[in-house]
């Protein structure tokens, strides 16, 4: 049979490990996410958001989707080379979100991380 002080201690490291792991998913586990006129100089892991801009090309499941990604508001662009599935909404125009890094003024996506943003999310409300 436990006792009281060892449950209490038990407790209070679940307490610890909950706020931890709620801090960790609102934070985003520590990736920054940037805008592609941001990435200058960057080295590490980030996350890019921007919208798909001119026709995307290649083959995501071999060579690579090859697109440009242009700050949501702005004219700064990047290429982009993506490897692995594609969101059904993903196409030129769309805001999209990817995680890797700047190689050689290629941003390099790791593959699978691609996620597309609804545009109804980013309009304004009408007044009723």
């Amino acid at each position: 049979r436990a006792s009281p002080a060892r449950l209490v201690i038990a407790m209070g490291i679940a307490a610890m490990l909950a706020v931890f792991l709620l801090y960790t998913s609102i934070a985003g586990g520590g990736t920054p996410q940037l805008r592609p006129s941001e990435l200058k100089g960057r080295t590490g892991e980030v996350a890019l958001v921007g919208k798909v801009v001119g026709r995307p090309s290649g083959d995501a499941h071999s060579d690579g989707l090859r697109f440009q990604l242009r700050d949501v508001e702005g004219t700064y662009s990047v290429p982009v080379v993506y490897r692995g599935s594609v969101p059904d909404m993903f196409r030129s125009g769309r805001d999209i979100l990817v995680e890797g890094r700047l190689r050689n003024g290629t941003f390099v996506a790791d593959p699978g991380t691609m996620k597309t943003k609804c545009p109804s999310k980013y309009t304004a409300k009408k007044q009723s």
